[in-house]
């Protein structure tokens, strides 16, 4: 399926992974899109964290799994099926992917939307941490662009449904959070000395 903002994804394309693409940056984006064998310590310290957060930890251990599980469902089994997008790798012909020529299809970016799902149910399990989470969310996207898999319209999308995504999970979480592990408040009062 071709959109009508095919020229504009084209141009875009061409200036993030043509123009603006530094052979010194190649393994940064790689990491990004493919961290490997780091995934295993990244997803350790997760769980640490998450595991020192109690019982809103294990609520949040819970919603995040089922976040991204929906929002890689979503994005990868349903939508990506129905709008049979063919990658910028296999579309033009001075594309330089990182990774090769994908014949999968490409809208919208399950990376995009896995992204940033989990970056908004992280910020409501880590209140504070909003900035860093989709920072990490925002350059995982664009690295998809970068190394030559992804047009921006499917980076864009995929964070947008991400966000959705992100933002029910949260509510979810809120919503758990309240009514299995509520905050419990010390409801007396400092007593006055003699």
């Amino acid at each position: 399926m071709i959109p009508p903002w095919q020229g504009w994804d084209e141009a875009v394309f061409r200036l993030l992974h043509l123009a603006w693409r530094h052979p010194d940056l190649d393994p940064f984006f790689r990491f990004l899109t493919s961290p490997g064998a780091v995934m295993v310590p990244l997803a350790l310290i997760l769980v640490g964290a998450l595991r020192m957060r109690g019982r809103r930890g294990l609520i949040g251990s819970l919603v995040l799994a089922l976040t991204i599980t929906v929002a890689d469902q979503t994005s990868a089994k349903f939508l990506k099926p129905v709008f049979h997008r063919a990658r910028p790798s296999v579309t033009l012909p001075d594309s330089q992917p990182l990774f090769g020529r994908r014949g999968s299809y490409s809208f919208p970016s399950v990376h995009a939307t896995n992204a940033f799902a989990a970056a908004l149910v992280l910020d409501a399990i880590f209140p504070g941490g909003r900035a860093a989470f989709l920072t990490v969310a925002g350059l995982i996207s664009y690295s998809r662009i970068y190394v030559g898999d992804h047009w921006p319209s499917d980076v864009l999308a995929g964070a947008l449904l991400g966000a959705l995504i992100g933002w029910l999970g949260r509510l979810v979480y809120r919503r758990a959070s309240a009514r299995f592990a509520p905050v419990r408040r010390d409801a007396g009062t400092p007593s006055a000395g003699p």
